[in-house]
């Protein structure tokens, strides 16, 4: 059997290549995982070829690995045993944007950008990650987690995925939602709300290959305004969150350290083309940083389709008595930066100006964990306690935070920098990376993105849970060819 000659006759020869330049792309990522080749890539551009491949990827005992924008940065689309690089890219299709019950049938291929853009022309939005690249699948980065802005939906919160499409380990082509009811997505109803596809959320393609999503979309307020409210110290800042999470004042909340305002605010940087990329200095950045809070919350009111500017009063009227009672300042601006509020009107639309951090040292290795609400300065504390012990100087963690289910939880990610290549200082920083990792997680942190090493410290602390993740495994995908090597899995479904 010629592998190569059957792929070419399932996606055509221009699709199939094995040229060692086109692999290497697919071997790496800025992350701290090892790099491996594929075997060969593959660009499907159907849900039909993707069944194909899968079958024939079976027949032949090949590895799979799924490839949608290669912007994870975790090392989730790193083919680990070789075998076919199933590059999903060119399937970038919006399929349906429905107006009426607000959302989007979307392919792997569909980048944030362009889906935004095209919302955008009908007075529609997505919600985006802050520091999603505008090139990043909007189908793999809902499937990965990745915690929007803002808690859009009052039950279900930062997650705004419905109904699926999704290749299995066989072949078989499984929707969930009302398309598994045999009727069209969405159905009479809406997009079907359910908890099923949450099996796939967050398995990087080790259970299936999705192929469509159906995913909430939002009207686009004409009448948007951004408050911020700065602090000098972290413990301050839960109880406010409390109060203003409590009363669901506001769309967007999200809060930055000075490091990260700094890039986003400095004009020298641009977002890379790339990641990693080549570092930068910048005079401006280090004068921007003194002149920044240590910690600034961002709270972005947005008006309902009807009655917009009454709404945006409402809430502006709340939010201005709740800092008032809790002795909090609260303008439209930061001292010395009075256009601030313009920079994020764009940037809640297309979020990927904080991109501009890979220039301080071209490699950004994150922290990315969920807490409780009362658990942030203590682990913020962990954080900086580990950067001093290793050399790593706290001013240069890089601070974000965004409250889940309106402050039922905390997404939180601190940034740590490095040179990309094999250097002595990128060894380091891997190093209190790691201990990091482990430090927060003996402190009550929550990986639940379980990439490389965070698959490692996270089972090994659930081992009954991995057992039973390697039992699912082995069940839906009984010749381990779906992305092995991921979750802590090897292809013999060992522990790795």
């Amino acid at each position: 059997m010629d592998l190569k000659k059957d792929l070419e006759a399932i996606v055509g020869p221009d699709n199939v290549s094995d040229s060692p330049e086109l692999m290497e792309t697919y071997s790496r990522d800025q992350s701290f995982e090892q790099p491996h080749m594929p075997d060969i890539v593959v660009k499907a551009r159907s849900t039909e070829q993707v069944q194909a491949v899968v079958r024939l990827a079976n027949e032949t005992n090949t590895p799979v690995t799924p490839y949608s924008s290669g912007l994870n940065l975790h090392g989730a689309a790193i083919p680990v045993y070789g075998g076919i690089l199933l590059d999903l890219s060119g399937m970038d299709a919006i399929v349906r944007i429905n107006e009426k019950d607000l959302y989007a049938i979307i392919e792997p291929g569909v980048t944030y950008e362009k889906l935004q853009n095209e919302l955008e022309k009908k007075g529609l939005r997505i919600m985006v990650p802050f520091g999603a690249p505008a090139g990043r699948s909007v189908l793999t980065s809902y499937l990965e987690r990745d915690i929007v802005m803002a808690a859009t939906h009052l039950e279900l919160g930062n997650y705004l995925t419905h109904d699926t499409e999704l290749v299995l380990p066989d072949g078989e082509v499984f929707r969930t939602g009302c398309w598994n009811l045999g009727g069209r997505p969405g159905g009479l109803y809406g997009p079907g709300l359910n908890n099923l596809c949450r099996l796939w959320t967050g398995a990087q393609g080790t259970l299936g290959i999705f192929t469509k999503m159906v995913i909430s979309i939002q009207h686009l307020s004409p009448v948007r305004k951004f408050y911020f409210i700065p602090f000098e110290n972290m413990s301050e800042i839960p109880e406010a969150l409390k109060q203003i999470q409590r009363k669901e004042i506001g769309l967007e909340c999200i809060g930055l350290n000075r490091f990260n305002l700094a890039c986003l605010l400095n004009n020298d940087w641009a977002v890379p083309k790339q990641f990693p990329a080549s570092g930068q200095t910048s005079a401006a950045f280090a004068q921007l940083q003194q002149k920044l809070p240590a910690w600034t919350v961002i709270i972005g009111l947005a008006g309902m389709p009807n009655l917009p500017e009454e709404w945006v009063s409402i809430q502006q009227k709340a939010l201005e008595e709740l800092c008032q009672t809790l002795g909090l300042s609260l303008d439209t601006s930061l001292p010395g930066f009075p256009d601030i509020e313009k920079l994020f009107l764009r940037e809640s639309l297309r979020p990927w100006g904080i991109l501009k951090k890979f220039n301080f040292t071209g490699a950004v290795h994150d922290l990315s964990f969920k807490c409780p609400l009362k658990k942030l300065p203590e682990l913020e504390k962990t954080v900086k306690d580990e950067a001093q012990k290793s050399g790593y100087a706290p001013e240069n963690v890089g601070g974000y935070f965004a409250p889940i289910e309106r402050g039922r939880a905390m997404h939180c990610e601190f940034d740590l920098h490095c040179s990309p290549g094999g250097s002595s200082e990128k060894n380091t920083v891997r190093q209190l990376w790691e201990t990091a990792s482990s430090c927060l997680l003996d402190k009550g942190a929550l990986f639940d993105r379980p990439y490389g090493y965070w698959a490692e410290i996270v089972y090994a602390k659930a081992p009954r849970y991995h057992a039973k993740l390697k039992q699912l495994k082995a069940e839906m995908d009984p010749r381990g060819i779906l992305n092995p090597g991921k979750l802590g899995i090897t292809r013999n479904n060992k522990a790795a």
